[in-house]
């Protein structure tokens, strides 16, 4: 297995050699140079797409761009930055942008507010926070839906996504970008598991809603919930046995310190979602939403890398905490397990979206 784990390692460290990096408004009379075009960037700043290329116009303003209560030292946080040091740098001197993390703007579920009301402009955070308004968004969080990263990035990024987009504008926010967290693998410390049937008896913190509740319950497992906050020594306690959580969360959080065995079951996949206040959107040329859509789309692929490169960092602490880690458990099994919940879904909402990611 040891083998296996190293070429993983190496693999992923030669993806992300190849991989390419990717409210108040003020008023005024367009900004910035005569001549047009974009402006050579400084630092660390990606090269220029074909919005950036072209020549920015507008009123001049001054947007906020909010991580939705995470750090600035998170792969979402790093990705901010450069969305914001992107927007500087080529909107023509037209759009100052901010980037704000933690808590300096509020939470999550306040930021949601804030973009439908235009006091937060762009605002980033996991789809559960959008969910009150576009319910359909939890789609791309059904157990077991996809079988890779690759895929679930390609759904988060296509016709499924599109929809979803679509449907944010009649609740006055703009979608520009999916993001992620990372797959969430599972860990314990009763046994390795490999198969559903090695659940059986384990009892389990789970996501709150429904769905999740009842795919780890068709597994055997004893599904509880319990606020993140009072996991680990939920855990340590052995007041639950088991939990879920992207790697990278699982090392942060300290879990494999009373967890120490892990499967890689990728079994929900946990996107985070950038929407932007309509109100902002509207108030903007539309070379400047050009460059805004452009910027989100640079970030998230900044995003996407720095994640990768947190949950290589997080396998690399697990293995050298000496974790038993199952590489390969049967995920046909479980998945098979887990697709009944889905009725779950699609029974409030229909198949159509669920047809788009899997075709």
């Amino acid at each position: 297995m040891k083998k296996k784990i190293l070429a993983f390692t190496l693999a992923l460290a030669l993806a992300l050699t190849l991989a390419a990096c990717g409210g108040g408004n003020g008023s005024g009379n367009g900004g910035g140079s005569q001549d047009g075009g974009a402006a050579a960037p400084s630092g660390d700043v990606p090269a220029a797409g074909p919005a950036a290329s072209a020549e920015v116009s507008g009123d001049n303003m001054t947007i906020s761009l909010f991580a939705g209560s995470l750090p600035e030292n998170t792969p979402t946080g790093g990705a901010l930055a450069v969305m914001a040091e992107y927007i500087n740098a080529y909107s023509n001197g037209t759009i100052q942008a901010e980037a704000f993390y933690d808590t300096a703007l509020g939470d999550a579920t306040s930021m949601v507010q804030g973009l439908q009301q235009g006091t937060v402009d762009i605002g980033v955070a996991g789809t559960a926070y959008f969910s009150g308004l576009v319910p359909e968004i939890e789609v791309f969080q059904l157990p077991f839906l996809f079988g890779d990263l690759e895929s679930a990035r390609t759904a988060t990024d296509g016709p499924a996504a599109d929809a979803i987009n679509a449907k944010f504008e009649s609740v006055g926010i703009k979608g520009l970008s999916f993001w992620e967290n990372g797959f969430r693998e599972l860990t314990n410390n009763v046994r390795p598991v490999s198969t559903p049937d090695d659940m059986s008896g384990i009892k389990m913190r789970t996501l709150p809603a429904e769905v999740q509740v009842e795919t780890w319950k068709a597994m055997g497992a004893l599904p509880t919930t319990i606020d993140a906050s009072e996991l680990y020594t939920a855990l340590q306690q052995g007041t639950v046995s088991a939990q879920d959580n992207p790697l990278h969360e699982i090392v942060s959080r300290k879990f494999y310190e009373v967890q120490p065995y892990v499967t890689l079951t990728d079994a929900v996949y946990t996107p985070l979602y950038m929407g932007m206040s309509k109100a902002t959107w509207d108030r903007m040329s539309e070379s400047q939403q050009a460059l805004i859509q452009e910027a989100a789309d640079v970030a998230r692929q900044k995003q996407l890398e720095l994640t990768d490169e947190a949950q290589a960092a997080a396998l690399q602490t697990l293995i050298d905490n000496n974790c038993e880690i199952v590489e390969e458990p049967d995920k046909d099994a479980f998945k098979q397990k887990a697709m009944p919940t889905w009725a779950i879904f699609t029974d409030q909402y229909g198949t159509d979206l669920v047809d788009m990611i899997q075709k």
